[in-house]
């Protein structure tokens, strides 16, 4: 660190920041440019970024923020980010310097991608990405002190209800699989409704056919080839086995060698490609909905549902970290009315076809009983 006197009259105090970069900034006074240089020093020892917001690109940013703020980000999820970057806001936004990038630039590259026919969804993600980038200049590097993500640039994704089976086309299928390759991890995945990952992860060690207990204890993780010894949400879970699934288990357990409980054809850990385009044949074989794996998850809610399970049961069973994430799950909000109606009944020896009028005549003794068993319920 140094202050030097310019010819102008101005000092320019030098700062060198943790990754050996000097910056520079002038000032009227000298007294200005010992406070700087004592701010960047607390900067330092905090751990923050001394870089300057207006000589740094976007583009030499995103490296920084990659490889320290989302360093505790899994590797598979890093790549992500980094490829949405490259392919969709680096071409439009790298080359500026952080404090000229504004809301409408930001925009810009979302208009772009709208008009190039990507998806909202896809757009959404650039939006997120960059909405936490700007958020940790603010926040963790200190280079920036308003954010130009504005909330309003926000993409609205429309609402789609997942393509899933009811209960007679998924006991069609698990019908039609019980002898076919692949046959296991789909009568696992709609029985359990576990996710890809921790259906190629479950092992029989995680199987317990005697009391009928299944543990969630790993995934796989496609994009980094690797598996995990968590799922994902990083808590593992366990789960009382269906008498159906846990009869087909045991045997199946009499004829399979592998180590997992629902391997490929030849006893190898399960394919995604394969598996997925199996399922998806076998569906259209049976005329049904042609769903992929997690449309086989969804159809896990309709089952549960079907036979009792709650909200709340749900999202023990999907080990979701929100209800709100389960809500998605829940494909048939209100058509049970029906049903339910018809088979209300609070005067079970009454006919069904009592008038509303003949409540009028109950006498008072009635009626107060009536309500207070009526309350009694509530």
């Amino acid at each position: 660190m140094a202050i030097v006197k310019l010819p102008s009259g101005k000092y320019q105090a030098k700062v060198q920041d943790a990754s050996r970069r000097w910056i520079s900034k002038a000032f009227e006074t000298r007294r200005d440019a010992e406070a700087f240089q004592a701010q960047a020093k607390q900067r330092l020892r905090a751990g923050s970024q001394l870089t300057d917001a207006r000589a740094l690109t976007l583009d030499e940013y995103f490296e920084q923020w990659r490889e320290t703020a989302q360093s505790r980000a899994s590797r598979g999820w890093r790549l992500t980010q980094e490829r949405t970057y490259r392919k969709h806001v680096s071409p439009l936004l790298g080359f500026r310097k952080m404090e000229t990038v504004t809301a409408p630039l930001v925009a810009r590259v979302l208009n772009t991608m709208a008009d190039r026919g990507l998806a909202e969804q896809t757009r959404l993600h650039v939006y997120m990405l960059l909405r936490k980038m700007f958020g940790d200049a603010i926040e963790l590097f200190r280079l920036l002190t308003f954010n130009p993500v504005s909330k309003t640039l926000k993409p609205r994704v429309p609402l789609k209800e997942a393509r899933h089976l009811n209960l007679a086309q998924s006991k069609a299928l698990l019908d039609h699989t019980i002898e076919k390759p692949y046959g296991t991890a789909i009568w696992v995945q709609l029985f359990l409704g576990l996710r890809m990952g921790e259906v190629q992860a479950l092992t029989w060690d995680d199987v317990d056919l005697t009391e009928g207990i299944v543990h969630i204890r790993r995934t796989y993780v496609r994009m980094e080839r690797s598996f995990k010894d968590h799922p994902k949400g990083r808590r593992q879970h366990s789960h009382r086995i269906p008498g159906e699934l846990l009869g087909f288990l045991r045997k199946a357990r009499t004829r399979v060698e592998s180590l997992f409980v629902a391997p490929g054809p030849t006893g190898e850990m399960l394919s995604y490609e394969h598996y997925n385009r199996s399922l998806r044949r076998y569906c259209r074989d049976l005329s049904i909905p042609v769903v992929g794996t997690h449309g086989l998850r969804h159809s896990t809610s309709e089952l549960y549902l079907a036979h009792g399970a709650t909200r709340d049961d749900l999202r023990q069973l999907f080990a979701h970290s929100s209800m709100s994430v389960t809500e998605r799950y829940l494909h048939s909000k209100g058509t049970n009315l029906e049903k339910v109606a018809r088979v209300i009944r609070l005067f079970p020896d009454a006919s069904t076809n009592l008038p509303c009028g003949s409540l009028n005549r109950l006498d008072d003794t009635e009626t107060s009983m009536l309500s207070t068993e009526v309350l009694s319920h509530s």
